[in-house]
């Protein structure tokens, strides 16, 4: 797929390391994959059993107990340590290129803004955080806001 960002790859290790930074962890590892509205329909329907294109899937291999968040758990990342990356592999994360162009233009932001949070949404869940409860939901959301402000990627009016 065609990439809409200039240096795609240094701008995604970027954004991540601003994640990584926020929530306090160092060496953490991942995979991401930049895919079609087709190829991320296929993973939702066989995966999560959901037949429709989303805009990002994230599929942790850390299982932090309940309440906890990487910051918190040191000696689990530990367990995932990858001696071939040289880092603690974290899981992995999709990103639709299609629902980054789409969204950027429905929200009125940048496609550049768009991916990054996009990616900030996958690594806060591969870091243990969601937003499935009303409690939830404003903790992920203001550490997603964090990051992604210390790299000046605030919503664009």
């Amino acid at each position: 797929i065609e990439p809409c960002i200039p240096e795609l790859e240094s701008f995604l290790s970027s954004v991540a390391d601003a994640c990584f930074r926020v929530e306090g962890i160092e060496g953490a590892g991942f995979a991401v994959r930049i895919v079609d509205d087709a190829a991320i329909q296929a993973l939702n329907r066989d995966m999560r059993g959901v037949d429709r294109p989303t805009d990002v899937l994230s599929f942790p291999t850390v299982n932090y107990p309940a309440g906890k968040t990487a910051g918190a758990c040191e000696a689990l990342l530990r367990e995932e340590f990858d001696p071939d990356t040289d880092a603690c592999a974290i899981g992995d994360i999709v990103i639709s290129m299609d629902h980054v162009r789409a969204q950027a233009a429905e929200y009125g932001h940048s496609e550049r803004r768009e991916c990054g949070y996009l990616l900030t949404h996958g690594l806060f869940h591969l870091m243990g955080y969601d937003h499935m409860t009303e409690a939830e939901k404003p903790v992920m959301r203001a550490m997603e806001e964090k990051a992604l402000a210390s790299i000046g990627l605030t919503r664009e009016e």
